[in-house]
């Protein structure tokens, strides 16, 4: 939003700003480097509850089950329940 103050975690963000999955990202174009921003200087700047790095809150979606052997929240720790539907 055009006249709207941004912050990130480090305080007020004046430069360029793009959107990305519905939220709003710090530079004209994304990158490795963008960060979310916020028009509060409160966040959210992460997802509540997450401990970074590498932990996730999330759970298996309905369609998806655990792989036996995984840690909930690691990378490809579920998959999907029918198997034609997996990656080969």
């Amino acid at each position: 939003m055009k006249g709207v103050k941004h912050y990130t975690e480090d305080g007020e963000y004046t430069g360029k700003t793009h959107k990305m999955d519905g939220e709003v990202h710090t530079g004209a174009k994304h990158s490795k480097n963008s960060r979310v921003v916020s028009h509060s200087p409160d966040g959210p700047f992460k997802m509540k509850g997450y401990s970074y790095p590498g932990e996730s809150p999330m759970k298996c979606w309905k369609t998806h089950e655990r792989v036996p052997g995984t840690v909930e929240g690691a990378k490809k720790s579920c998959r999907h329940k029918n198997p034609a539907k997996r990656p080969k």
